[in-house]
């Protein structure tokens, strides 16, 4: 009876330690994200009827979270199938939102306004300091 109450003790921690890890995964991704210091507030795409508008139809907004100014920030989105690199140059404070549009995926089809994916690829700061993501792609030039 004992060795029966051990084992079933054994089995209910393996189960709850199990079932910590595999809640405690998103959170981690989550949180590896929030560590870029460039939040994307909104990424989207403009149609003009059923294609992607001509005229400047990519969204943008983020915030840059870190105390020296962004200077530049290079995003990546995948959209239809296509993928455009953009860069965007200036001074960009922290925590003050930023609203740009920029041209790209010009006579696509229009597949809604969220893009597969949209990501920061690479920061550059006023301080000189520089912010890679994981597998970015290059600073741009």
């Amino acid at each position: 009876m004992t060795g029966s109450r051990n084992y079933r003790a054994r089995i209910a921690g393996f189960v709850l330690a199990t079932g910590c890890v595999l809640l405690l995964q998103p959170a981690a991704a989550k949180a590896a994200a929030s560590l870029a210091p460039i939040e994307i507030d909104q990424c989207r795409i403009v149609a003009n009827r059923a294609f992607v508008s001509a005229y400047k139809p990519v969204v943008l907004s983020f915030t840059n979270r870190r105390a020296a100014a962004a200077s530049v920030v290079g995003f990546t989105i995948v959209y239809a199938g296509l993928t455009q690199r953009i860069i965007d140059r200036g001074t960009f404070g922290e925590n003050v939102r930023i609203d740009h549009t920029f041209g790209g995926f010009f006579d696509v089809p229009y597949r809604g306004a969220a893009p597969s994916s949209c990501r920061v690829d690479y920061v550059g700061f006023s301080d000189g300091t520089t912010w890679p993501a994981p597998s970015a792609a290059p600073a741009p030039s």
